[in-house]
């Protein structure tokens, strides 16, 4: 028998964890310790991980990482990530990361071999590694294995396979997340459904983009969330029926996505896409749109907010949505110049008055030389000069003549 399979005391691991001492239950892990010491250390450690999410884990956590590197045994290893799971929600990613790091210690087996080796590993919580280290790599080489990783007996594995692969979009995998549509699980179908939008080809649409009026809320809702990122009007149909839904949730994630189809289009089809859009929304009830666009213009990425911003410009009722016309008016001091010039730009298309009093209320707390007070001038003295000049075409008679004479001579007629 080998020394390291001898029988051990472990007994005293007991004392250390009831004492709430997991700091040092951890310094046994990734050791010379027997086994049986540093598995029943793991086994200790994963069946507290409740109690030490309450506490302070940061020591700890990090004592972990290291043990999942450097541990020799692959079971306690796998023991060890599966804690760290708990505590961490990017726990397999971190753990790849410290594999990569030149800085930090390495295992037995240097990468990208070691994530091979663990993806036909017995344990998920190691095979979870080793797919988020293929994928990393990122290779042509290791995409079958991950495409192969999708029909895994375990969902999550074959959802973070399917990750990876939705990841790298190559087209070889749409098969492979074609057939994880048909799962019992439902976080593998909607990871399927995800992973064939990003890829993007034809026949991986074709797949899925049906399954956004048929599946259970769950893969609607991915559908939707994720469609627009395909930045092409063959998924603009799918966005209208969805915005015309009596369902709010998928009304929301319709107008989400249609910006995002904005945000995603080619430079070379960018202003077909615009315009398409922008007349076609024109036609639906804009009180079903409009109140919908205000989170995207507030509190999005700078990418959503700028076309968020157009997108409400193009479709507002200045008179009417009076909490998107503050929305409208506030990006003029967005921190982004881009995202407050298209906000002044579309603020003075308009020649309603109405604007002119929102922006007393919105810019009065500015900073008197701020660049918002600057644009706030600039619209309030173009609709302003719009507004009078308007006005006074309404009451000047223009008479069309081919002679002065002739104006002189219809107005003696009157």
């Amino acid at each position: 028998m080998s020394p390291d399979r001898r029988p051990t005391e472990t007994g005293f691991l007991h004392s250390i964890a009831s004492s709430g001492q997991f700091t040092r239950l951890a310094t046994y892990l990734g050791s010379n310790e027997p086994l049986a010491v540093r598995q029943k250390a793991a086994n200790i450690l994963a069946q507290s991980a409740e109690s030490i999410r309450e506490g302070e884990t940061a020591e700890l956590t990090a004592q972990l990482y290291t043990a999942a590197i450097t541990e020799a045994d692959d079971s306690v290893r796998a023991t060890i990530v599966e804690t760290l799971i708990y505590l961490d929600e990017r726990a397999v990613d971190t753990v790849v990361t410290r594999i990569e790091s030149p800085d930090a210690p390495t295992p037995a087996t240097p990468p990208p071999l070691v994530y091979g080796e663990w993806l036909e590993s017995d344990h998920v919580e190691l095979r979870l590694v080793g797919i988020a280290g293929l994928g990393h790599v990122g290779s042509d080489r290791i995409v079958p294995k991950l495409a192969a990783a999708c029909a895994d007996h375990d969902p999550r594995v074959q959802v973070r396979a399917l990750i990876e692969c939705g990841r790298l979009g190559d087209p070889r995998c749409v098969d492979a997340a074609i057939r994880c549509l048909d799962s019992d699980a439902v976080e593998v179908r909607t990871a399927a459904a995800t992973c064939l939008i990003r890829i993007g080809t034809d026949d991986a649409l074709a797949a899925v983009m049906p399954l956004a009026k048929t599946a259970e809320p769950q893969v609607q809702h991915a559908i939707l969330d994720e469609i627009g990122t395909v930045g092409s009007l063959r998924v603009f149909g799918l966005l209208l029926w969805a915005l015309t839904t009596d369902v709010p949730e998928l009304q929301e994630r319709a107008v989400r996505s249609i910006v995002d189809l904005l945000v995603n289009a080619p430079a070379d089809d960018s202003h077909t896409v615009r315009m398409t859009v922008g007349t076609h929304l024109q036609q639906y009830s804009s009180h079903d749109i409009v109140p919908k666009l205000r989170p995207v213009v507030t509190a999005d990425s700078r990418q959503r907010r700028r076309n968020g911003v157009w997108l409400l410009g193009e479709l507002i009722d200045p008179a009417e949505h009076t909490d998107c016309l503050t929305a409208l008016i506030e990006a003029i001091g967005d921190d982004d110049t881009k995202t407050a010039n298209i906000a002044v730009a579309q603020l003075v298309s308009y020649d309603e008055p109405v604007i002119i009093d929102r922006l007393e209320a919105v810019i009065k707390t500015a900073d008197f030389d701020s660049p918002a007070l600057q644009r706030a001038d600039h619209i309030r003295d173009q609709i302003t000069h719009k507004t009078a000049t308007d006005h006074l075409e309404e009451t000047v008679e223009y008479t069309r003549v081919s002679d002065p004479a002739d104006y002189t001579r219809k107005h003696a007629e009157r």
